[in-house]
C-alpha cells in the first residue's frame, strides 16, 4: 500500500508517499501560481527522479487545492447568472441586517457575485411546507431559457424560495437549461445547499455554479497530465470539510472546495489528537504566505455548516479555520508613522525572500530567522536549495534596521515579535474568544514556518504546551495521503422536538445513509462509519447549536439526551439556557466517511538515534541575545529522549526552535513534546 498526497502551497508544493511499513517519502517543490497543475505535476516527477518513488505502483492520490480560494480572492469568476422567485430579486443586494460594525457608518456590503442585471425573476412560488402555491409553468420555463441564453452568461445559480421543501420547480428549470444549453454551467439549491436562509442559500449556489467552470479545467489540466507521468491510480481532492471526494464529482461540488488547502493540515492533526495523550489541540499551519489555526476540542475538530468568505455567507461545511496573513514570506517594512509591519503582504513563491537568490530585496520573517542564526544556510532543504545570509542581512538593515535606528539582530528579532503577536491573537480567536482555556491545549505547529514560531507564540497566549509532529514541514500533505472520502448531508425538519415522532426522524437519517452508499459505490473503500449530527434551537430564535446523535439509532431516548446536550452546548456558547423552553428541531445532518485504508500513524524509526548534537551554532535569542547553541538532527532523537532549551533541531523540510526556559521531550509516536519550565525548575 502506497499513498501520494500533494499539498499546494503559496510558496511550496508539498508532496509524500506514505507507505504500508510506515516509511514516508517527502519532497517539495516551488509552486506555480499561474497554474497549480504544473507545480503537482512537477512533484510528482521531482518524487519519482530523486527519491525513486514508483508512482505507477500507487493506490492512491489526494490533493489539496487553493484554486477555488484564490478565485473567489481575486474576483476571477466567470459572467454567471442567477434565477429566483418572483419578487426576490434583490435577495443577494438586500442580504440580512446582520453587520460586521454596528457603529460603523461608512461601512460597505461586500459587491455580490452577480450583478443585479443578471438576475431573472421566475413566476412561481411554494409555500413553507413544500405545497406549491403558483405552479412552474412550461412556457416560463421557456422565457427563462431565452432569457438566459441572451445573457451570454457561463453559468447559472437557480434558487427558489423553499426550493429544499420541493425541488420539482428547481429541477425542472435546471433540466431545460442544460438541454438548452449543454456547455452552461447550472447548479440548483436544493443540491448545493438543502437549507434554510434564502440568503446563504443564494450566495452558495451561486458561489457553485460560477466555481464549475474553472474546477472543471483545472482538474482537466491535472487529470490529462497525470497518466503522462505515469499515475495511473485513482485521484481524489481534499474538501473544505477534512475529506475528500472523487476527482470526477469536483467540478459538481466545486463550493465544497473553499477550504480544500487549510483542511488537509487539520485532518492530519485530528489523527494525532486520537492517537496521542493529546486530544485537546490548536493547530498553527504557518506556510509560506498565512498562518491558518484551527481549534480541537477531545480529538473533534470544530465544523462550521455557515461560514463567512471575504463577507459573504457560505452553506458550506467546514472546518473551523482561522486565517492569519502571516507567513515565513510575509514582507517587513516601516511605516510612515516609524511602526514596524510584518505582512499580510507576502513574497509569494517568486521572488520569494531576499535569500532565496530570485531577486527579492525585501525583508520577510524567513530572512530574519536566518539572520539570526536559526536556519542553517547550508541544510535549507537538505542542502538542495542554499540561502544569501548576506542578502537577507542586508535586506533587514535597509528596509528595517536603519530606518528604526537599530542594529540588524535587534530588527530581525523584532520583525519576529510582530509576526508571533500578530499570530497570537489568531490563537485566542479560536480558543479564549469561544470559552476555551489555552491552558488546556497543545499548540499543533506545522508548515515550513510553524515550528520556528510556536514556542514563541504559545507562551504569548499561555498554552500548556507544544506539540510537534513527525514532518512538519510536509505535514499537510501527510494528512492528503492518509485522508478517507468523506460525504455530509443535511434534511430539514423545522419543527417542535415533540411535534416530530422520533421515527420519523430516523427515517431521514436512513434516507441519507442509502444515499451515502450509493456515493460510495465504486470508490473502494473498506468500510464506511456514519456520524450522526442534529441541529436545535429555542423557538423563535435564529441561532441553533449542533450536538451529536450518540446512538445507532434514533429513539425518543436518544433524541431527549441530544436535546439534553443541546442546553449544555447553547450554555456554553451563549452564555445561558432554558430547559423549560420548547426547543426546535432545526435540522438533521449526516457525515459519512467511507475508509479507503488507514495510512501509519508514525514514521518507520531509525537504528541511528543517538540522542547527540551534531553540531554548536551561534543562535540569537531574545533576552540573552548571541548563545552557542547545539544543532540535532531529528532522526537522531529516539523515545524518551529530553532536551533543554535552547537548542535547534533541524529535519529536511522544517526547523524547530527551542527557546530557552523550555524542555523537549520525545514522545513514543516520535513526536516533539515542548513545555514551559517552571519558575525556579532545575535543569
Amino acid at each position: 500500500m502506497a499513498r501520494l498526497g500533494i499539498d499546494v502551497g503559496g510558496t511550496f508544493t508539498d508532496v509524500v508517499v506514505l507507505h504500508e511499513d510506515g516509511r514516508r517519502v517527502v519532497e517539495k517543490v516551488p509552486s506555480t501560481p499561474h497554474d497549480a497543475s504544473v507545480g503537482i505535476l512537477d512533484g510528482i516527477a521531482q518524487i519519482r527522479r530523486t527519491r525513486g518513488v514508483d508512482v505507477a505502483a500507487l493506490d492512491t492520490f489526494s490533493h489539496g487545492s487553493t484554486v477555488a480560494t484564490n478565485a473567489l480572492l481575486e474576483s476571477k469568476l466567470p459572467r454567471t447568472a442567477l434565477v429566483v422567485t418572483r419578487g426576490f430579486r434583490d435577495v443577494l443586494e438586500i442580504g440580512t441586517q446582520l453587520r460586521g460594525d454596528l457603529f460603523d457608518l461608512r461601512v460597505a456590503k461586500p459587491r455580490p457575485y452577480v450583478p443585479r442585471s443578471l438576475v431573472f425573476e421566475a413566476t412561481e412560488r411554494v409555500d413553507r411546507l413544500g405545497e406549491v402555491v403558483t405552479p412552474l409553468t412550461d412556457a416560463e420555463i421557456a422565457r427563462l431559457v431565452e432569457e438566459v441564453r441572451a445573457a451570454d452568461v457561463e453559468a447559472c445559480a437557480i434558487t427558489f424560495l423553499f426550493g429544499f421543501r420541493n425541488e420539482e420547480h428547481e429541477r425542472r428549470l435546471a433540466a431545460a437549461l442544460r438541454e438548452a444549453m449543454p456547455e452552461l454551467s447550472v447548479a440548483v439549491g436544493c443540491e448545493v445547499a438543502p437549507e434554510i436562509k434564502e440568503y446563504p442559500r443564494a450566495c452558495t449556489t451561486v458561489v457553485s455554479a460560477a466555481l464549475r467552470p474553472l474546477v472543471a479545467r483545472y482538474m482537466s489540466g491535472i487529470l490529462s497530465g497525470l497518466e503522462p507521468a505515469g499515475v495511473t491510480c485513482p485521484t481524489f481532492i481534499m474538501q473544505s470539510n477534512g475529506g475528500v471526494m472523487k476527482a470526477e464529482e469536483a467540478a459538481a461540488n466545486a463550493h465544497r472546495m473553499v477550504l480544500s488547502g487549510p483542511a488537509a493540515g487539520v485532518l492530519a492533526a485530528t489523527q494525532v489528537a486520537r492517537q496521542s495523550a493529546y486530544p485537546n489541540q490548536i493547530t498553527f499551519d504557518m506556510g509560506g504566505t498565512s498562518t491558518d489555526i484551527c481549534l480541537i476540542h477531545e480529538g473533534r475538530a470544530r465544523v462550521e455548516r455557515e461560514s463567512v468568505f471575504e463577507g459573504r455567507p457560505m452553506l458550506v461545511p467546514q472546518f473551523d479555520i482561522h486565517t492569519i496573513g502571516s507567513g515565513g514570506g510575509s514582507l517587513a517594512s516601516v511605516d510612515e508613522a516609524g511602526g514596524l509591519r510584518v505582512g499580510p503582504e507576502s513574497a509569494g513563491a517568486m521572488p520569494g525572500p531576499a535569500c532565496y537568490g530570485r531577486g527579492g530585496t525585501r525583508p520577510t520573517t524567513t530572512d530574519a530567522h536566518l539572520v539570526l542564526g536559526r536556519i542553517d544556510p547550508a541544510a535549507f532543504l537538505g542542502g538542495e536549495m542554499p540561502l544569501d545570509v548576506e542578502a537577507a542581512r542586508r535586506a533587514v538593515k535597509t528596509h528595517v534596521a536603519d530606518p528604526l535606528g537599530v542594529d540588524v539582530d535587534t530588527a530581525a528579532i523584532g520583525i519576529l515579535d510582530v509576526a508571533d503577536a500578530i499570530m497570537a491573537r489568531g490563537v485566542r480567536v479560536v480558543s479564549v474568544n469561544r470559552g476555551h482555556d489555552p491552558r488546556d491545549f497543545y499548540l499543533l505547529p506545522f508548515g515550513g514556518a510553524g515550528p520556528m514560531h510556536a514556542l514563541s507564540v504559545g507562551a504569548l497566549v499561555d498554552v500548556g504546551g507544544v506539540l510537534i509532529p513527525p514532518s512538519p514541514g510536509t505535514f499537510s500533505a501527510v494528512g492528503l495521503a492518509g485522508s478517507d472520502i468523506k460525504y455530509t448531508f443535511a434534511r430539514v425538519v423545522d419543527a417542535g422536538v415533540g411535534d416530530v415522532p422520533a421515527e420519523d426522524v430516523e427515517a431521514l437519517y436512513q434516507g441519507m445513509v442509502e444515499t451515502a452508499a450509493e456515493r460510495f459505490a465504486g470508490t473502494g473503500v473498506k468500510r464506511v462509519d456514519h456520524v450522526r449530527l442534529a441541529r436545535f434551537r429555542y423557538a423563535w430564535q435564529d441561532n441553533d447549536v449542533e450536538v451529536l446523535i450518540d446512538a445507532p439509532e434514533l429513539d425518543a431516548g436518544a433524541l431527549a439526551d441530544a436535546v439534553k446536550r443541546f442546553h449544555e452546548q447553547h450554555r456554553f456558547e451563549f452564555g445561558h439556557s432554558n430547559p423549560e423552553e420548547r426547543v426546535e428541531l432545526v435540522a438533521v445532518g449526516l457525515e459519512a466517511y467511507g475508509i479507503l485504508d488507514h495510512g501509519p500513524g508514525v514514521p518507520a524509526r531509525t537504528d541511528e538515534a543517538s540522542g547527540e548534537p551534531t553540531r554548536h551554532r551561534e543562535v540569537y535569542f531574545k533576552g540573552p541575545g548571541r548563545v552557542r547553541t547545539p544543532v540535532y538532527e531529528r532522526g537522531a532523537l529516539a523515545p524518551g529522549t529530553v532536551l533543554r532549551g535552547p537548542a535547534i533541531v533541524e529535519e529536511r523540510e522544517a526547523t524547530t526552535v527551542v527557546v530557552p526556559g523550555t524542555t523537549l521531550r520525545v514522545d513514543d509516536d516520535l513526536n516533539l513534546v515542548i513545555t514551559y519550565d517552571k519558575p525556579g525548575e532545575e535543569a
